[in-house]
């Protein structure tokens, strides 16, 4: 009998090897690291990848949604 294990397909990277962002990611932005949020929808895409996405800040303006450039932001987490 061989033991079972979940398994992960491993994420996409951009053109800089940075990992493409998804729907529900939990992410930091870079210059405010303060404050977590999730992807809430990918806005635009181009040749590398995801470019624009809307982020539902945790508690920054009471769970403000904002268009934020995924070059100002850190992945923290991903939904199980």
């Amino acid at each position: 009998m061989v033991g079972s294990r979940i398994v992960r397909a491993a994420r996409k990277k951009d053109a800089w090897g940075n990992p493409l962002l998804r729907v529900g990611d939990v992410v930091r932005s870079v210059p405010l690291k303060d404050d977590p949020g999730t992807v809430t929808q990918i806005l635009q895409v181009n040749a590398n990848g995801v470019y624009l996405v809307a982020v539902k800040w945790f508690s920054w303006g009471d769970g403000q949604t904002t268009q934020e450039y995924v070059s100002e932001l850190e992945l923290v987490s991903v939904p199980a």
